[in-house]
């Protein structure tokens, strides 16, 4: 008797819950926003547009991929070399989410975007100072990671870039193999020097 009484009383007051937030739910944003929890900015102002991100292109499929030899060393991405592989057939780039992305521009047109997270590098640390604070492990990570990304001849230029803090670095474009010297004459290296 009593579980009957208790479940009535839950389903009565969920349907309150419910009913009493169509109407705020059916008034809150514009029937044309896409996504309803980001803040909708005005078309037409210059932050807007610098906000407005491009959705990922059509993925390329190519026989021949670069591979790009990254580190991330204590806070601070780092490309160390870039080789070809032959893939035997057309390789369609695969589209995952991750923090980091290596873009393919032609002109301002974003043609190849290949996202990727650098291995045991997860969401920012939240530290309160306090007694039972957990150690901090990204400070001083070092890790490795190599980025396939299809050898078009399309693009003029390629960047890195990391989405969480929105920092951009040039990557060269197109790619000679080979390592990477601090330094090169020929721009190949990124912002900061190859480790």
């Amino acid at each position: 008797m009593e579980y009957r009484c208790l479940v009535r009383h839950v389903a009565f007051f969920g349907l309150t819950l419910i009913v009493a937030s169509l109407p705020a739910l059916s008034a809150g944003a514009p029937a044309d926003a896409k996504d309803a929890g980001a803040p909708v900015a005005d078309a037409g102002s210059a932050d807007a547009a610098a906000r407005r991100i491009p959705p990922d292109p059509p993925a390329m499929s190519e026989r021949f991929q670069w591979v790009y030899d990254m580190r991330w060393d204590r806070g601070d991405p780092y490309l160390l070399g870039v080789h070809k592989v032959d893939m035997g057939a057309p390789h369609t780039t695969p589209r995952v989410m991750g923090r980091f992305a290596i873009e393919l521009y032609e002109g301002p047109t974003l043609i190849e975007r290949v996202r990727f997270d650098f291995p045991m590098l997860g969401a920012p640390e939240v530290t309160d100072a306090g007694f039972k604070t957990p150690p901090q492990f990204e400070p001083k990570l070092r890790t490795r990671i190599g980025v396939f990304f299809p050898a078009t001849k399309r693009g003029t230029k390629l960047e890195l870039w990391d989405r969480a803090s929105d920092k951009r670095w040039p990557l060269p474009w197109p790619p000679k193999e080979g390592p990477v010297t601090p330094g090169n004459p020929d721009g190949r290296s990124n912002s900061a020097e190859a480790r």
